[in-house]
């Protein structure tokens, strides 16, 4: 019926795609963890710095894990008796994550994707 048919093949090597994909994968979630890390503490109390220092010392770039890491990290971050006016850090809220997050998740989403999408 005047019909036409082609046969496409490729060779794919999904080995070799796996290890580029996973590469930028890591690669992302590395300058993700740094972004996260450097965001939310530009919200983080400052009394000393160590809160501030902690979350730098104790992320593995690359986990997907931040962590502030001292004895008060918690009751800070659920702001028990954390007083704004007496924090040098003019920016230092409870939950300073969430603050950061809720200003720039968008701009993380972008990170990764360009990441991923120029590895």
């Amino acid at each position: 019926n005047g019909g036409i048919t082609f046969k496409a093949t490729a060779n794919f090597d999904s080995a070799a795609a796996k290890r580029k994909f996973s590469g930028a994968i890591h690669k992302a979630q590395i300058k993700l963890d740094a972004q996260v890390s450097t965001d939310s503490n530009y919200y983080c109390p400052l009394k000393t710095g160590t809160l501030q220092k902690s979350g730098i010392i104790n992320t593995v770039l690359g986990s997907g894990l931040v962590v502030w890491k001292t004895p008060y990290a918690r009751a800070q971050y659920y702001g028990v008796n954390f007083d704004r006016s007496k924090d040098p850090n003019p920016n230092a809220c409870a939950k300073w994550f969430e603050a950061a997050k809720a200003r720039k998740v968008k701009q993380w989403e972008k990170l990764v994707n360009d990441t991923v999408k120029n590895s």
